[in-house]
């Protein structure tokens, strides 16, 4: 009712031409400031999902760094461990061919 009230004031002191005009306009201004808000927020959304991936990716490269350095040591050990059951191994053998001869 108000809009309708302020449509029909305008159209009287202005003129109908004047008040379409102003309408025109309002709506442009409208439209240029919503596209303006849309695209600083997409500019935004991007920065932050830019920090975010590169955040994430350094996450990923520390775990992949810490993982790299535990399986080498696990690697080690297992050569120890094989390299001690050869050992016994060879001197199992070496024990059993002296108890034969």
């Amino acid at each position: 009712m108000r809009a309708r009230g302020a449509a029909s004031l305008l159209r009287e002191r202005i003129g109908h031409e004047a008040t379409d005009a102003l309408s025109i306009m309002m709506e442009e201004s409208g439209r240029s400031m919503a596209e303006q808000v849309v695209r600083e927020t997409g500019n935004r959304f991007e920065r932050r999902l830019t920090e975010e991936v590169s955040g994430l990716k350094t996450c990923i490269h520390e775990g992949f760094a810490g993982l790299r350095i535990e399986v080498a040591g696990v690697r080690v050990e297992i050569i120890r461990w094989s390299f001690l059951f050869w050992a016994g191994q060879l001197g199992a053998i070496a024990a059993l061919l002296a108890y034969m001869m």
